[in-house]
């Protein structure tokens, strides 16, 4: 149950697998403590959202955070960024990756070009993920840290805002309200995105935005058509469907799972279950304490009793979770909503004729299904603690890299320079040539971003399809009331607390234990520090919302 970004992108992250519990165990942006030892709510006045004003999308966004739709690449690239924001100077800069290393500046057409566009020399250390939380306290124990670092684990500072008050630049007075209107591509970024990005009343994180939706999964509508099988309109009907998609003597089953129980996160949001906490009457309650909890546990065991998952999916990983379900051998599976167009594309090429689409869940009869606000983002970016004129041109220089879709920036930094790392098809689509795909792995992604856009050259249906969904999905989302707060209590022991109650959820799905012995379970978890933490979430509730 333990990850690196458990307490810190509790609410915001792009989607990973979901703990037993109920919380994605990859979560975002939260605050740090007060005198009390808890985040407050704030107040303060969040960045003026003022869309991109470039080539009209075929499928408009929305301040919400439906992304526009594009079918094929514009041909009208607008120049957000007309004046280089460095005037021969550097900036230095750590960020994450998870793609192999780079070539280096001087044997990469690309980084080039960027530092050209950015008028001075892009100092970056790239660092592999599984080592970032090392090289982060590096840095940190010897007073080294770069003008510009991602943080992905605030877990790695003892106490986030005394560590943001001392050693990192408060961005309200330059983004608050229509003062980040001097960015214009950070005002391009929805304000439920920068809610995430304030610690202590103050704006102190530049985000790397994502879709506020993790979704609910996939499945494959070949298989249903194949077998005659209608999209279930109730969950009881998503129990009649299964069945009928269960096909043993020709290898297939409805539902494809994984270690942890992958698939009951798709039941949960079925039934309706908190993102993680409700408040109710100023009162918070646990996801797993409710009785839609209750009801999505005993829907699972059902599930399971009518043996429509794939046999021994329970203890394969997501990859074998993900070919299993790409190879048909499920028709329905648990994975986050990022990992659509991966899906369009690689079924694709199995069988033309696959057809992977968006689950939206259907609540049981008589109730309300819901999605969870579990990817808004990927991380933050801080800024060095910087004197006003540094500051403003360091801002400068995330405002590049924030370049949104249908810019000249933004095809600069997702496809490099034409004719070296990237061709044109008859569409005029950009093509990655095989020395584009190693320069590109170059992360200014997350430096900062702007907000996602749906384009998918491969499928001429699947940004109508996402566009729909996700529609969907977010007209669906209910927040967790504490993913902008931090709970010491949470963030010690969270997880130790939390996983007895994991292991009994699965048992109790497997069929081993009673319902009766998660109840035993949930009353455990509230003495053994449950309590203690729903008192700090509590106090910390005490302050006002962004505005």
């Amino acid at each position: 149950m333990t990850t690196s970004r458990r307490s810190f992108l509790r609410s915001a992250v792009g989607v990973a697998v979901m703990s037993a519990t109920g919380v994605p165990t990859l979560v975002a942006c939260s605050n740090g403590s007060t005198a009390a030892g808890t985040a407050r709510a704030s107040s303060v006045t969040l960045p003026t959202y003022v869309a991109f004003n470039g080539p009209k999308p075929d499928l408009p966004g929305t301040a919400d955070g439906v992304p526009p739709g594009y079918r094929t690449y514009p041909k009208d690239l607008v120049t957000t960024v007309p004046k280089p924001p460095l005037n021969g100077g550097k900036v230095s800069v750590m960020t994450d990756i998870f793609d192999p290393l780079p070539p280096a500046r001087d044997k990469n057409a690309a980084w080039k070009a960027v530092e050209e566009k950015l008028g001075g020399t892009l100092d970056l250390t790239i660092v592999p993920d599984s080592d970032w939380a090392t090289k982060f306290q590096t840095m940190l124990a010897a007073n080294q840290l770069p003008d510009l670092v991602l943080l992905t684990d605030p877990t790695a500072v003892n106490n986030l805002p005394a560590f943001l008050g001392a050693k990192c630049t408060d961005l309200t007075p330059y983004l608050s309200g229509d003062k980040v209107k001097d960015y214009p591509n950070l005002a391009n970024i929805p304000a439920v995105i920068w809610q995430a990005c304030v610690v202590e009343d103050k704006i102190y994180g530049l985000p790397i935005p994502r879709s506020i939706t993790g979704g609910a999964g996939f499945y494959n509508q070949r298989t249903f058509d194949e077998a005659g099988v209608e999209y279930p309109a109730t969950a009881e009907d998503f129990l009649a469907a299964c069945k009928e998609l269960t096909k043993p003597q020709d290898g297939r089953w409805a539902i494809v799972n994984s270690k942890g129980n992958t698939f009951f996160t798709m039941v949960q949001q079925m039934f309706g279950v908190p993102n993680g906490w409700r408040l109710d009457g100023g009162k918070l309650v646990r996801s797993f304490e409710t009785p839609e909890y209750k009801a999505a546990l005993e829907f699972a065991v059902e599930l399971v009793k009518a043996k429509v998952l794939v046999p021994g999916s329970d203890g394969i990983d997501g990859t074998a979770r993900k070919n299993a379900f790409r190879s048909g051998k499920g028709a329905l599976v648990y994975d986050g909503f990022p990992g659509y167009s991966g899906y369009v594309k690689d079924m694709a090429r199995l069988d033309p004729k696959n057809d992977p689409r968006a689950f939206v869940p259907m609540a049981p009869k008589g109730g309300k299904a819901n999605t969870w606000s579990d990817n808004i983002l990927f991380a933050y970016t801080l800024m060095k603690k910087a004197d006003d004129t540094r500051a403003k041109e360091l801002l400068a220089v995330a405002n590049f890299f924030a370049a949104p879709f249908g810019s000249t920036e933004n095809l600069l930094l997702t496809y490099g320079v034409e004719g070296v790392d990237f061709t044109r098809d008859e569409k005029g689509n950009p093509t990655l040539t095989s020395k584009g795909e190693a320069e590109l792995t170059v992360p200014w992604k997350y430096i900062t971003a702007a907000p996602q856009a749906l384009y998918n050259a491969d499928s001429p249906t699947y940004v109508d399809r996402a566009h729909e969904d996700l529609t969907k999905l977010i007209g669906m989302v209910v927040k967790d009331p504490t993913a902008s707060l931090i709970s010491p209590t949470n963030d010690k022991s969270g997880g130790d607390i939390g996983q007895p109650l994991t292991d009994v959820r699965n048992d109790v799905i497997a069929g081993r234990k009673p319902i009766s012995a998660f109840d035993a379970a949930v009353k455990k978890w509230a003495k053994d520090g449950g309590d203690k933490i729903r008192g700090e979430f509590e106090s910390a509730l005490g302050g006002a919302s962004p505005r």
